[in-house]
């Protein structure tokens, strides 16, 4: 058993590492990051009327796409301020959309309503760097969108991706004009929708005059082996043929949302998958600085384990078991393999998981984690590293069932690079700890020898000493390589580029 004066501070790890400024829906870009493509200002050469984008046609798909997990970005041809429409402005005069809350709560938030002011410019945008693109609307589209071969480019070549491609309402006359290398149109043998000419009837009697240069369903059922198809007029109705997602009018941005979401799902199987687990004395937000930036081109799941975080499980009598069936579970879920990544004394759990089921995992990267042998457990490599020298920075329930770290201690033993705000969080959300799990020994075979395994070292680890890391590597003798980070315990908190970058270099 783990005895008091043999506890070592190697065991320690973050409770909580979530930025102040961290994203404000819970979750909020864990799957990954989408793109939506919306109008510069412009005048209309029919009415004289400044144009833009039809505000639901952006948010109502930022609301989804937020929803569903992902992150999104808003982009324009020329970058900076976009502006809505004065008839999708729910406090217009018209009081045209004034049944839009959405649109009004998103418009009334400084933060967000900042998004729309400072877009990207579309020529600085890395196609690569999002799952899913969304072309949107509003009158501004019929004269900023119809002739912009960059644009008309962009859409084909993130088409020709496979990844969802979509593109609502009048913004959809760009695949009027787009086509593929071989000279045919995008659209040709596609279904596909756009601003219906009974919806132009309707605005143009609204105002009391013609609004757009030309119609889209006019043009569309001009064009060669393609089906234009529409639906009651102003009814919520979207299109998916293959990878390009188009809808109808301002209604239909979430259900084109939904059916690029419904297609994400899907296309899972294209990235790779990391599965990330935390160590003793932490929870799934361990992660919150580096998870958001690696969905970007991969799946991520966070794991929660049992009696840690938010959990409610008892901590008394939890262990290795209970850790392992919870990760078994999660990439149970998963299509194909996985990259197993753990922490500290998540070594020891995604060993045994490896070993449970070796065909399911693709490698194995351990963080300043232990690397235990057969038979071992994390109390038993501590001591043995500490030749039981006697640490006091630990407490106990009466029974030792439970650990808990002495407050003064936490934050400079953990993460003494971290800033200020950081440790008070370590400190705050602290939860005393099963120390079942950490005597708790693994089962391992050649099943566990024989899958590829990396190590990311952290050379000024005051919890997991970096001479204790370099030890269990020497030992192991399997670890196909090994990085180097000149931080704490933490380094995906303090260097999360430098982290990422590693990630990204093991093949």
């Amino acid at each position: 058993m783990i005895q008091k004066q043999l506890l070592s501070t190697a065991f320690l790890l973050i409770a909580l590492v979530h930025s102040p400024s961290a994203w404000s829906q819970h979750n909020a870009g864990n799957n990954g990051k989408v793109l939506l493509i919306a109008s510069n200002p412009s005048i209309s050469k029919q009415t004289g009327w400044p144009i833009g984008v039809w505000a639901a046609e952006v948010i109502h798909p930022y609301w989804e796409f937020i929803n569903a997990g992902y992150s999104v970005d808003i982009a324009s041809p020329d970058g900076g301020e976009v502006k809505i429409d004065a008839f999708s402005d729910p406090e217009d005069a018209s009081k045209y959309a004034a049944w839009d809350y959405l649109s009004l709560g998103f418009l009334k938030d400084p933060t967000k309503a900042a998004l729309l002011k400072n877009t990207l410019k579309l020529s600085a945008v890395d196609p690569n760097d999002y799952k899913a693109i969304l072309v949107c609307g509003g009158q501004g589209p019929m004269y900023t969108f119809i002739d912009n071969t960059e644009l008309h480019k962009f859409f084909v070549d993130f088409y020709q991706t496979g990844k969802p491609t979509g593109v609502i309402c009048h913004g959809t006359c760009i695949l009027l004009k787009t086509k593929l290398p071989n000279g045919k149109y995008l659209v040709e043998g596609k279904n596909w929708t756009g601003f219906a000419n009974t919806e132009e009837n309707y605005a143009d009697a609204y105002v009391g005059q013609k609004i757009q240069p030309f119609r889209i369903q006019d043009e569309a059922e001009k064009m060669p082996n393609s089906k234009f198809v529409v639906a009651p007029m102003f009814q919520s109705f979207a299109v998916k043929d293959g990878n390009l997602i188009t809808g109808q009018q301002q209604n239909s941005g979430s259900e084109a949302a939904k059916l690029i979401i419904d297609q994400l799902e899907e296309d899972k199987t294209r990235y790779p998958t990391y599965v990330l687990v935390h160590g003793a004395w932490a929870d799934e937000s361990a992660w919150g600085f580096i998870r958001n930036q690696l969905a970007v081109n991969a799946n991520v799941i966070v794991v929660n384990l049992p009696a840690h975080g938010a959990d409610n499980t008892y901590g008394v009598g939890v262990g290795l078991n209970d850790y392992v069936k919870t990760v078994t579970k999660e990439i149970n879920n998963v299509k194909g393999k996985v990259i197993l990544v753990g922490h500290s004394m998540a070594g020891v759990v995604i060993s045994q998981v490896a070993e449970n089921m070796p065909a399911k995992i693709d490698k194995l990267i351990y963080v300043s984690a232990y690397l235990p042998k057969n038979g071992e457990n994390v109390s038993g490599i501590t001591n043995k590293f500490l030749n039981n020298k006697p640490i006091e920075v630990f407490e106990f329930n009466n029974d030792y069932s439970l650990v808990s770290i002495k407050k003064d201690a936490i934050a400079n033993v953990v993460c003494a690079d971290c800033p200020d705000y950081m440790k008070d969080a370590l400190v705050k959300y602290h939860r005393a700890e099963p120390t079942k799990g950490l005597n708790d020994s693994v089962v391992l075979t050649s099943k566990f020898t024989g899958i590829p395994k990396y190590y990311i070292a952290t050379k000024n680890d005051y919890a997991v000493p970096f001479a204790l890391q370099q030890q269990m590597i020497r030992d192991n003798g399997t670890v196909k390589k090994v990085f180097e980070l000149p931080t704490s315990h933490l380094p995906f908190v303090v260097m999360p580029q430098e982290f990422l970058n590693i990630l990204s270099q093991i093949k």
